[in-house]
């Protein structure tokens, strides 16, 4: 048991009664500052945000006052939270909670395509886009659920859209559908098949019908682009072939001449719900990546069914880490090059590496905290931002050749093969990696702003350079070294201020005086001022029975929103995976127990006592402190959350708090358990929607979420959607607390 336990537990118990008193509801945080008037009666104001598993930034707003109400809106700043670059029209695509801006690079202007009719108040991420090469085309999900929608494909100059799937698995990562490299053929999943299209003539609506452009089974992982003008499709163990002018033969004839031409065999199945591959622009060499960790690298020394001539295959192993992420990188040698972002045991920030890949895997680099590296067009350079740089490296010696610093970048995306566009928390700029030239194009956030004498728009950027705003051209311009702005908050017709609020996702809420005529105070935002109630309150926990699948990703994603849960471990997690265990407990989560055993404790083979429990929990907690030398939080659930009053009573008088689900537990249901009706099985989307009905239903609640499953078969997992979830949660007006607060102390 704990080291005193006997003497102290009524005093651990009256302390945890008060943790709920210090947790801080995560409630958004949004607030006005940066006031200012001019004598033209227009408004000059910051938005500022603090919201879960989103960006922090300012938004700077202008507008006119006519009658003491608000008209001609428009957002002057620009957070580059997701962006995307249109070759064809030299248009730069930003997209953040606000909207869409394009950025015209030929004519240094921007504009607002789409705007919010309203403040966002939830995390509202943004989904992924993919882009043609020609940029002429878009590719990309609506959600509609919680974890689906539709997937788009768009005309971006005339914006035509058309459904290329209407119930499409939805992901904040990827898109599911790949270009051809001269963007004449999109390939995209649906409903475990793959199919082909013709942009330009699905759009126009005179595309055959879907079942002659049938490829096979399978998801996107299932197929990779090479050599510009192949597709790779790999089926079960058999890897094909299939130039992209024979796709309409192919899928008009499949049932004769088959899924292409076969060029090799693999020495195991691919699983595409769980691996990933990809093979050289030569056709040469090939690799797969199986769940996220088993690198296996072969060569096609003859173009048939023949096995590959295996190079390289075992899991990667790092005992300081676990893997988060990884990817291959092909120089224009052909020689690969395998990048990973791993999470420390330690709970020390990510660290990225870089690996060449051979018979062996020989480090080549190590960069902390470093995003997913981005290739150049012509794959000659790679790059990624770390913090406040932005490196750029050859992918043949994997040498530094260019650096940028200055600010946090959020976000980046190669122009061509030299120019980078760099988005960051203050700017958005373009650099030319070669020359080492940096434009700024727009500002993202504000330090401070203000009305000149003359009522023009003056701005602090991130660089400590003043901007003016002019209004004709839709720009910002550099206007020499930043200056003190003396804001004023009225003229002789108006005055505007800050005020408390009755709505809580708000700190403040800015107020216009009328000073002539009659008096009038109205709000600007009318949102902002009306009386909200406190959101009710949702605890996610993780029970880690016996397989550590999807650790890395659930800690990951924690630490992306902001938020705090709860893991429960059974004893055999703690033997089987010590590593995990230790960086379980130096996460700012919450630890609790799962008995020592998986067993169902109420199963018939069992005789539970109350010593039987006692024993059983101070077993656990023992090898708990052994393993982290930390202590066990005092809270329990039984394995399966299978468990009677007796049970929960013999806890209790260990002084457990004993935690139970608001939610049956059905993540763990595989297919064969399905197929044999012992259990119905359901994807990781449908679960995400069964859990929302029921957190509607009882107004909050606990939503457990297992780590890994050690028997079975599942093509989806809840904790690889976690950050699906935890949207769903927050943006459904939840507030994510720890469990601690939503369940009662023993007495």
């Amino acid at each position: 048991m704990k080291r005193f336990k006997i003497y102290i537990v009524c005093a651990l118990i009256g302390i945890m009664a008060l943790f709920g008193v210090f947790i801080t509801p995560m409630y958004a945080e949004i607030s006005f500052d940066n006031l200012d008037i001019n004598d033209n009666n227009q408004i000059l104001y910051s938005i500022n945000h603090e919201i879960p598993g989103t960006f922090s930034y300012n938004t700077l707003v202008t507008s006119s006052l006519s009658d003491g109400s608000v008209v001609n809106s428009k957002i002057l700043t620009v957070f580059p939270e997701k962006m995307e670059y249109f070759a064809s029209s030299g248009i730069l695509q930003i997209r953040n909670r606000y909207g869409t801006v394009w950025y015209d690079t030929l004519k240094n202007t921007f504009e607002w395509k789409k705007t919010t009719q309203s403040i966002p108040l939830n995390s509202l991420r943004l989904a992924p886009m993919s882009v043609s090469p020609d940029g002429k085309y878009a590719c990309y999900v609506n959600k509609k659920g919680y974890a689906n929608g539709e997937l788009i494909l768009e005309q971006i100059s005339t914006g035509k859209k058309k459904i290329l799937d209407n119930n499409a698995v939805f992901s904040y990562e990827t898109v599911p559908a790949k270009w051809c490299e001269d963007s004449s053929v999109i390939v995209y999943e649906k409903k475990g098949r793959l199919f082909f299209a013709n942009p330009e003539a699905y759009i126009k609506g005179v595309e055959a019908a879907e079942k002659y452009r049938k490829i096979g089974e399978g998801t996107i992982n299932s197929v990779n682009w090479a050599g510009g003008r192949y597709l790779i499709y790999v089926d079960n163990d058999l890897i094909y072939k299939i130039n992209n002018k024979e796709l309409y033969t192919m899928g008009l004839y499949s049932g004769i001449i088959g899924k292409g031409s076969a060029i090799g065999r693999l020495t195991s199945s691919f699983n595409p719900g769980k691996d990933v591959f990809t093979i050289s622009d030569d056709l040469s060499s090939f690799i797969m990546i199986q769940n996220g960790k088993i690198f296996t690298f072969g060569l096609i020394d003859k173009p048939t069914c023949d096995y590959l001539n295996i190079i390289y295959s075992r899991p990667y192993v790092d005992l300081k880490a676990s893997l988060l992420e990884s990817g291959v990188i092909w120089n224009i040698n052909e020689a690969p090059s395998v990048w990973v972002r791993q999470l420390p045991y330690s709970g020390s920030g990510i660290d990225f590496v870089v690996y060449s890949l051979n018979d062996k895997l020989v480090k080549l680099l190590s960069v902390p905290e470093a995003s997913a590296p981005i290739l150049s067009p012509d794959k000659k350079r790679c790059a990624f931002y770390d913090g406040e740089s932005v490196k750029v490296y050859d992918t043949v010696y994997w040498k530094q050749t260019a650096i940028l610093t200055g600010e946090k970048v959020v976000s980046l995306l190669w122009q061509n093969n030299s120019t980078i566009f760099v988005g960051g928390q203050k700017t958005v700029r373009k650099w030319n990696v070669t020359t080492g030239i940096v434009e700024t194009l727009l500002l993202s956030s504000v330090k401070n702003a203000g009305w000149s004498e003359t009522n023009e728009l003056l701005a602090t950027g991130g660089d400590s350079r003043d901007y003016i705003y002019d209004a004709k051209k839709s720009s910002w311009t550099p206007n020499g070294p930043e200056t003190v702005k003396h804001n004023t908050g009225r003229n002789d017709r108006y005055r505007i201020y800050c005020a408390e609020t009755p709505n809580v996702d708000f700190k403040n809420a800015l107020l216009v005086r009328n000073l002539v005529g009659k008096p009038v105070t109205k709000p600007v935002h009318l949102e902002s001022f009306v009386k909200s109630d406190g959101k009710k309150k949702v605890a996610l926990v993780f029970d880690a029975y016996d397989n550590g699948d999807g650790l890395s990703q659930i800690i990951y994603h924690m630490n992306q929103y902001g938020i705090k849960g709860t893991f429960f471990l059974n004893g055999e997690f703690i033997r089987r995976y010590p590593n995990e265990t230790i960086q379980i407990s130096n996460t700012q989560n919450e630890s609790g127990s799962m008995f020592f055993t998986t067993a169902d404790l109420c199963s018939e083979q069992f005789i539970v006592d109350e010593d039987y429990i006692r024993r059983g929990l101070a077993r656990n907690e023992d090898e708990f402190y052994q393993c982290t030398k930390k202590e066990l939080g005092v809270m329990w659930h039984a394995p399966h959350y299978s468990v009677t009053e007796a049970i929960k009573t013999a806890g209790a008088k260990a002084g457990y708090t004993y935690v139970d689900s608001s939610q049956t537990v059905t993540d763990t249901v595989t297919m064969e358990q399905d197929v044999r009706e012992q259990a119905v099985y359901n994807s990781s989307s449908e679960l995400i929607d069964m859990y929302m009905k029921n957190l509607r239903k009882n107004g909050g609640g606990v939503v457990p979420v297992t780590i890994g499953i050690g028997r079975g078969t599942r093509e989806s997992y809840v904790y690889d959607d976690l950050d699906l979830l935890i949207s769903a949660i927050l943006d459904s007006g939840y507030d994510i607390v720890p469990v601690r607060s939503m369940v009662s102390q023993p007495e």
